[in-house]
C-alpha cells in the first residue's frame, strides 16, 4: 500500500521506504535527499533514490549511499530496475524496490578516477585549521585550489578554511560533514570532509575524487604524500573504475584499486624508523627524527595490491577501518 506523501521531496512513500525520483543526468547529494534520509531513518525505512538510465551520482552522494543511507535504483525501462552499484535486478514489490535476481557481472570501463582519503587528528586549541589537506590534495589531483564549500550539493560558500572551522565548531560537539569542490575546467575534484571530536581531539577525514588517474602523475602524487606527512594519520590513494571527476557512472564495477598507503608520524613512532622499513611494501620514509611518516607504494608484480596493503596495515598495528 501507497501511503500519503510525508516528505516534499517523497515521490512515493510506504511503511518501508521514502522513493525519491531524480530525472537528471547528474544526481547530487541535495539538501531535500539527506533530509529526506534523515526522516525515512527516524521511522526505520529506507532512502531509495530512483534514477534514469542515463544518470549519473556525485561522490558526495556516492559515499551517502555507501554509508548505508540509500539506495541506488536504477530505471532501465517501464518494466525493469537494478541497482545502481551492483547491477542486481530489482522489482517493487507493493512496499519497496526488493532483489529479484542475482548481481550482474563486473564492466571494465576506460577511465579510473583517483580517489584519495587522509585522516589527520589534531589538537583541540584555539588556533585549530581545518581543510589544508583539502587544499593540498585538490592542488595535487587537478593543479587547482578548491573553490567551494557547504553543508549540501552544489557548495554554497566560497572556499575557506577559516569559514569552514567555524562552521565545525559551532557544531561541536557534534560531528559535521561539509561538501567540498575544486579544481580547473580540465579537471575537477568533489568530496567530503567530516569532523568528529575525539578522545584524542579532532579527526578530520577528507575523501575526494579526481579526475582520470592518467591524467595524474606519479610525482604530483609522491609530491602530495610529502606535503601531508607532517600531519596526517593515514593517506590512503587509490584508482576506482567506472568513475571520473567525482561522477559515478551506474554500472557494476569493481571495487577501488589500491596504490599506495602513508602511514603518519605518530603510527611510525610506535614502533621507530627501522621496524617502517621493514614493512612489505615499497617504503619512502619522509620528514625528519622522530616525525618520521612511511609512504608505502603497493605496487608488486608477484601480489596484488590488496594483498600488500593488507600486510603493510599488518605489519604497523593498523586495521582497514581506521
Amino acid at each position: 500500500m501507497v501511503d500519503p506523501l510525508n516528505h516534499p521531496a517523497a515521490d512515493r512513500e510506504t511503511a518501508q521506504a521514502v522513493v525519491v525520483e531524480q530525472d537528471r543526468r547528474v544526481v547530487a547529494l541535495t539538501g531535500w535527499l539527506t533530509d529526506a534520509a534523515v526522516s525515512a531513518a527516524r521511522d526505520g525505512r529506507v532512502l531509495q533514490i530512483l534514477t534514469p538510465l542515463r544518470s549519473q551520482i556525485t561522490y558526495p552522494l556516492e559515499l551517502f549511499i555507501d554509508d548505508g543511507h540509500a539506495q541506488w535504483i536504477v530505471r532501465e525501462d517501464e518494466e525493469r530496475f537494478r541497482d545502481g552499484f551492483t547491477g542486481e535486478p530489482l522489482h517493487w514489490d507493493g512496499a519497496r524496490f526488493a532483489a529479484a535476481g542475482a548481481p550482474g557481472p563486473l564492466v571494465a570501463t576506460g577511465s579510473e578516477s583517483v580517489e584519495v582519503q587522509i585522516t589527520t587528528l589534531h589538537r583541540a586549541h584555539a588556533s585549530l585549521q581545518l581543510g589544508l589537506s583539502a587544499e593540498a590534495a585538490v592542488q595535487a589531483l587537478t593543479g587547482g585550489r578548491p573553490s567551494g564549500w557547504g553543508v549540501a550539493e552544489p557548495a554554497s560558500e566560497p572556499w575557506s578554511p577559516r569559514e569552514l572551522t567555524r562552521h565545525c565548531e559551532q557544531r561541536a560537539p557534534n560531528p559535521s560533514t561539509v561538501v567540498l569542490v575544486g579544481g580547473q575546467d580540465s579537471a575537477t575534484a568533489i568530496g567530503t570532509i567530516e569532523v568528529t571530536r575525539v578522545q584524542e581531539g579532532v579527526r578530520e577525514r577528507l575523501r575526494l575524487a579526481g579526475p582520470a588517474a592518467r591524467a595524474v602523475g606519479r610525482a604530483a602524487i609522491d609530491q602530495l604524500a610529502a606535503a601531508v606527512a607532517g600531519n596526517a594519520r593515514s593517506m590512503l590513494v587509490a584508482t576506482q573504475p567506472g568513475r571520473l571527476d567525482g561522477l559515478r557512472w551506474n554500472k557494476p564495477n569493481p571495487p577501488p584499486l589500491p596504490h599506495g598507503i602513508l602511514l603518519g608520524h605518530r603510527i611510525v613512532a610506535e614502533h621507530g624508523a627501522e621496524h617502517a622499513r621493514r614493512a612489505p611494501a615499497q617504503v619512502q620514509l619522509l620528514g625528519l627524527d622522530r616525525r618520521q611518516a612511511a609512504w608505502c607504494s603497493l605496487t608488486d608484480d608477484s601480489r596484488a595490491p590488496y594483498e600488500v596493503l593488507t600486510d603493510v596495515l599488518e605489519h604497523f598495528g593498523q586495521s582497514a577501518r581506521e
